[in-house]
């Protein structure tokens, strides 16, 4: 995830996985988003969930590219693959590259703790681990998410409300140095995402019917 929030944001994930049928056997959906900052459109992100048997499997592509303080371009590409097994992280693997640098990281559960590599060194976590699974709000409800961009155990508080209007629920993630904004249906299907980014502004994230291109990017 961006290190702005894509992990928390890249994102950086309904109610019932989404929607009722991906709990069908061997059901795939696409959940896409237009990537917005400060209201300009700067590139996209999808989300391909897979589901086989007691395995979730979800595949994360984002595109953007962006300019910070007038000047300085940024390139964003990041994928993650992530196996979820009864609303637990199983295993994952991530590659995000900005700019010239490339980050990889991987992690999965070995005789009940969770273990995340960088390349160079292992954190060994809990036996229930979540990731910033936007797609499902009830698996985002922990005290802390891992961030599989950058491996990061991020501490969250979480609150929910309805929109008085709309009737979707608005989920709040109380990250230490931000918040992320999450709206939902009324049948549970994640609809937008916002948030503030220290220094490229305001985030947001508009769901889309029509497909979003896939990262070629070679890393």
């Amino acid at each position: 995830m961006l290190r702005f929030i894509v992990g928390p944001v890249i994102i950086l994930l309904g109610v019932a996985m989404c929607s009722k049928s991906i709990s069908m056997e061997n059901y795939a959906e696409t959940l896409s988003f237009r990537v917005l900052l400060n209201d300009v459109e700067v590139g996209w992100h999808t989300f391909q969930l897979l589901n086989q048997g007691e395995y979730l499997n979800v595949r994360s592509t984002m595109s953007m590219d962006f300019t910070v303080l007038l000047i300085k371009k940024v390139t964003y590409r990041h994928e993650a693959n992530e196996v979820w097994r009864e609303g637990c992280l199983h295993r994952f693997t991530s590659t995000t590259k900005r700019d010239k640098k490339v980050i990889s990281m991987s992690g999965a559960l070995e005789n009940d703790k969770f273990i995340v590599n960088d390349g160079t060194s292992d954190i060994e976590l809990g036996k229930c681990v979540k990731s910033f699974a936007y797609w499902n709000p009830k698996w985002l409800d922990a005290k802390f998410l891992l961030n599989v961009e950058n491996g990061k155990y991020t501490p969250v508080n979480q609150s929910n409300q309805k929109d008085p209007i709309s009737g979707f629920m608005v989920k709040t993630l109380g990250l230490p140095k931000t918040e992320i904004y999450l709206e939902y249906d009324e049948s549970g299907i994640w609809q937008t995402l916002e948030s503030e980014l220290k220094i490229a502004g305001a985030l947001k994230y508009q769901r889309t019917k029509e497909p979003i291109g896939e990262t070629d990017e070679d890393f």
